[in-house]
């Protein structure tokens, strides 16, 4: 199943749109995106302003880049790295008894969501486990496995020289 090309195009357009789309409002609103980074209370004032103006262009860069194909591998452990931060600096705030009624994860808006989903929390860890599996399928992928993707998806057998 690890080997499937269809399977690697779906979680590379999945997994590099979802970063893609998390980016937008966070870059967008890069002020706001740093009192919610801060309100995490694992970085202070300047780091926390550093990382609400750098953080969202990585995420955007790694997404545009998987979706488009480019760089897969490298653009999966980026984003693979940056999973295992999130879900070691949710564990810490959980661990802390903080409470983050928004996690900044996908937008800066405060919205009515269900307890469960939002903040930091049980869901917000398993969502991150998912998505670093998604990613690091992506990052075993074989070589020859990417170059037969493009002729699958143009309908073309899969064997070269046919």
């Amino acid at each position: 199943m690890n080997n499937h090309p269809w399977l690697h195009l779906a979680l590379r357009i999945g997994l590099g749109g979802f970063f893609l789309y998390a980016s937008l409002d966070k870059i967008a609103a890069p002020s706001t995106f740093a009192r919610i980074v801060y309100q995490w209370q694992v970085l202070g004032p300047v780091p926390s302003n550093l990382v609400a103006v750098i953080l969202p262009w990585v995420e955007a860069l790694a997404g545009v880049l998987l979706v488009a194909g480019l760089w897969k591998r490298e653009a999966a452990a980026v984003i693979a790295m940056l999973l295992v931060v999130f879900i070691v600096a949710a564990g810490s705030v959980m661990a802390r008894g903080i409470d983050v009624e928004n996690c900044g994860c996908v937008s800066t808006a405060r919205t009515e969501e269900p307890g469960w989903f939002k903040g930091v929390g049980w869901f917000l860890i398993a969502r991150n486990l998912v998505l670093l599996g998604a990613a690091v399928v992506l990052i075993r992928v074989p070589s020859r496995s990417w170059a037969e993707a493009p002729a699958l998806s143009r309908g073309v057998s899969g064997s070269r020289g046919s």
